[in-house]
């Protein structure tokens, strides 16, 4: 039986490939941040780029799917209630290379990107 050859993955970036950001929506009030400490339980201590440090938690549908590290750029929806400043939700995490391209865009600082 003849195997399947599988396709290899290009990276995003090279050779002029376009590349395609998801970028926040101000009419939702999503903001960028960048993961400070991982806090256990499914939260996140995220620095963003309006100045507050909130307390993120991951959704259920991205617990098993979505793996974060210390220094990745997420997109993070505050919490609507009493203190919005102080708490979020998860929405995407970014790679490097996109996280590169939200810096040249002037979308966050040049903390945010390890370059």
């Amino acid at each position: 039986m003849a195997k399947k050859k599988k396709k290899q993955k290009t990276k995003q970036g090279e050779d002029g490939q376009v590349i395609r950001v998801r970028l926040p929506d101000k009419e939702k009030g999503e903001v960028l941040g960048q993961i400070i400490q991982l806090l256990g339980g499914n939260l996140l201590l995220v620095r963003c780029v309006d100045g507050h440090v909130r307390k993120v938690r991951i959704p259920g549908k991205y617990r098993k799917r979505m793996w974060s590290r210390t220094g990745d750029v997420v997109l993070v929806i505050p919490e609507f209630g009493l203190h919005p400043e102080e708490k979020g939700v998860l929405e995407h995490r970014y790679s490097a290379n996109q996280a590169k391209f939200l810096y040249e865009k002037g979308l966050i600082p040049e903390e945010y990107v390890a370059l």
